[in-house]
This record gives C-alpha cells, sequence and structure tokens, in this order.
C-alpha cells in the first residue's frame, strides 16, 4: 500500500494537518507505534517529532536509512504480521483508501493495537459529494497510478486506480462495535481542508484549476466553521482495558471468560422461564 500521488503534495496543507493530528493524540514519543502504509511523509512527520520506537510498514518500500529504535516491515494491511496488542498505537495516513478492504485493515489495526488507533482520511461529507459531482476531486484514484508511472498506487498499490472510500463517524463506530462488542470505546474526530489535492493535474484542466484557486481563498479562511464538511478527517479509536472497558451487561466469570451478567439481565428482564421464545 502506499499513498503516493503528485510530486507537488509532499509537503502540502494534508501533511501539516497530520503531524498537527500526531502532535496532538500522541504526545508520549517513546511509545511503540506502528505506521501501515508508510511512505517518506510518514518517516518525515514521526521524526520531526521526536518519536524513537516507530516501526514502518509497507508493500514495498524500504527507507534508505532508519534511525535507532526504528524497524522497517514488508506486509499487507489486511493481515499485518504482528501479535494482538503488538504496538501501544497504530496509525495509518492516507492509506486506508488505496485498499481493496479498508474496514478490514481498521480491524486489523484495531487487533494489533494496545491502546489506540489513528488515521487521516477523506470524510464523506456534503461539500465533498459536491466537489466529487462536479469534477473537483476524484471518485476513482487515477492520478496516483499516473504518478507511478502507471504500474502502481492504485487498489492495493496495484496499476488499477483505487475507489476513494470516504468515511463517516457514524461508519466507523458501527464497524467498531460490530468487531468488538463487548467493551465500550471513546472515539474522537479532528477536521481540517486541503486544497488543491492535485494540483499538477490541473494543469490540463484550467478551468478546474481557476475554480480551485478561488476556493482557497475562500475556504481556507473558513476552515473553522467549516468543521466536518472540510476534506481531511482524523479518527482516534480508544481501545479500552476489557475489565475496565466491558458493557454493563457483561461479566468475567471465574475462568476469566466474558458473557451475559445474569443478575444485570434479570433486573431488567422477565425471567427466561416466563418468555416462550427468544427472537
Amino acid at each position: 500500500m502506499t499513498s503516493a500521488g503528485a510530486p507537488e503534495r509532499r509537503k502540502d496543507d494534508r501533511i501539516a494537518f497530520y503531524a498537527a493530528t500526531i502532535a496532538e493524540w500522541l504526545p508520549q514519543r517513546d511509545q511503540t507505534v506502528l505506521v501501515v502504509g508508510a511512505e517518506q511523509n510518514d518517516l518525515d512527520v514521526f521524526e520531526e517529532l521526536g518519536f524513537t520506537r516507530v516501526t514502518l510498514l509497507n508493500l514495498s518500500d524500504k527507507p534508505s536509512a532508519l534511525g535507532p529504535g526504528w524497524s522497517f516491515a514488508q506486509g499487507d494491511g489486511h493481515s499485518l504480521p504482528f501479535a494482538d496488542n503488538a504496538f501501544d498505537a497504530v496509525v495509518a495516513h492516507a492509506t486506508l483508501h488505496h485498499c481493496r478492504r479498508p474496514h478490514a485493515v481498521v480491524l486489523e489495526m484495531y487487533r494489533v493495537a494496545k491502546s489506540c488507533v489513528m488515521f487521516i482520511e477523506a470524510r464523506d461529507s456534503f461539500l465533498m459529494r459536491i466537489a466529487e459531482r462536479i469534477g473537483l476531486t476524484q471518485s476513482y484514484e487515477v492520478t496516483a497510478v499516473h504518478y507511478n508511472a502507471g504500474c502502481r498506487g492504485g487498489v492495493d498499490d496495484s496499476a488499477v486506480p483505487n475507489y476513494i472510500y470516504r468515511w463517516t463517524e457514524r461508519d466507523l463506530e458501527k464497524t467498531i462495535a460490530t468487531f468488538a462488542p463487548h467493551v465500550q470505546h471513546r472515539f474522537r474526530y479532528r477536521y481540517g481542508v486541503a486544497l488543491p489535492q492535485t494540483p499538477a493535474a490541473m494543469r490540463r484542466a484550467p478551468v478546474r484549476a481557476l475554480v480551485v484557486s478561488v476556493l482557497r481563498l475562500i475556504v481556507r479562511p473558513l476552515s473553522a466553521i467549516l468543521g466536518r464538511q472540510g476534506n481531511l478527517f482524523g479518527a482516534r479509536i480508544e481501545k479500552p482495558d476489557e475489565a475496565a472497558g466491558l458493557q454493563p451487561w457483561l461479566a468475567i466469570d471465574s475462568n476469566g471468560e466474558i458473557g451475559l451478567d445474569r443478575k444485570w439481565a434479570d433486573s431488567r428482564y422477565k425471567p427466561a422461564a416466563q418468555v416462550r421464545r427468544v427472537p
């Protein structure tokens, strides 16, 4: 997986948003961090912020040099080659929309994370749908493949342009609740704006380039007001300790197994013997 795109995107608003999100949500720089779909931008952000125990995972892009405490792993986000709870935090930046099964990758990130999962993607907002409809942003990321010589950068880093999956808060919360219904989770979100997304591609679309230039003047000063309507979406899933974060209707028995707390259920529902059939 890769989040490759046009060369001009290397030091843009998206990276600034990414760095600010990491700085706010991961204040402890010595914790173990796994970055899924990592590339040079990720290495730069975590190095500049002073992280010392980072593992970068990608399908193929191994950095030329890594500092002490850093490591590289080749692997697929759909099936991470790590044990459960192997890292304090697991991060992905502009990676999930390149995956054939983005929800499955989030759940793999959740599995190997000890305390939290974070990702930066686009949000499925009303304004983004309008931008997509009128051609100001892509539905399929053709430019990512185009700027990788037409041979990679698409779905699962192939030559086939990926569909750009955009998220909502409810979408993420349902995914995690379905996977781990036994515990209560806390979610945090950040929003931002990055324009334009593919400036080099706009050179052959002068009208769209002009529209984007005007939007840059209007949208950026209003980014704080736009909130959820922006095109940058940061999400953090806080993974609770099972004992402390159990759902109120569950209990851990003497064998360490999680199951229904019968006392809780008996206090709220009719005794099972009085019910003919439970659907």
